[in-house]
């Protein structure tokens, strides 16, 4: 296992250790998801999603489970590392970006009812598309052309809940995932898993 396993293995069974003891569901979202649904994005830090009801649980009892609080702040966006790793918290009800039209849903929307989990592949791209940054929406472009359309539609179906500018971002997505995939086909370098 290579030293970048090993660094958020350790973080992440440390992280599963303090939602099981603490009762407290937690969404990995950000660069791990992306890595989970299929793009093997670069990332140097965990994103997770803490209820707003359980953010001052988080910083009180972080330091047991081996977190140091590093950055507070009354917003809820707060920092921890886990020796090296940098951890950081998307709160419930904070915005992605000041003009998101929503907030940030809460782990049990993301699809984490208990412990530690990944938000579905639906609620991260809600997340993604709410930050409105590019990064972001390049992971979903490349996640999107290795997921099979009854998953893509059932993201669609999900996002036309949340919000319509959502959808035209998500519909224009598509279609760079799909005008990709197409380029990628006919020079022979794209396999479908």
């Amino acid at each position: 296992m290579s030293s970048e396993q090993n660094r958020f293995s350790l973080v992440l069974e440390d992280l599963q250790r303090f939602c099981h003891s603490e009762g407290i569901p937690i969404a990995i979202v950000g660069g791990l998801a992306a890595i989970r649904y299929g793009y093997l994005a670069g990332t140097q830090h965990i994103d997770i999603a803490v209820a707003r009801d359980h953010l001052n649980t988080l910083v009180e009892a972080a330091p047991t489970y081996g977190f140091k609080v590093v950055w507070m702040a009354e917003s809820g966006w707060h920092t921890l590392t886990h020796g090296d790793v940098e951890i950081n918290v998307i709160p419930e009800g904070g915005r992605a970006r000041s003009t998101a039209p929503t907030t940030i849903p809460s782990p049990v929307e993301l699809g984490v009812k208990q412990g530690l989990g990944y938000a579905s592949l639906p609620g991260w791209i809600e997340l993604k598309i709410s930050s409105g940054r590019q990064k972001d929406r390049a992971h979903v472009v490349e996640v999107m052309k290795k997921s099979d359309p009854g998953t893509v539609r059932s993201a669609r179906d999900h996002i036309a809940q949340v919000h319509q500018a959502y959808l035209a971002v998500f519909d224009q997505l598509l279609e760079e995932a799909e005008e990709e995939r197409s380029q990628e086909e006919e020079r022979g370098g794209f396999k479908q898993e």
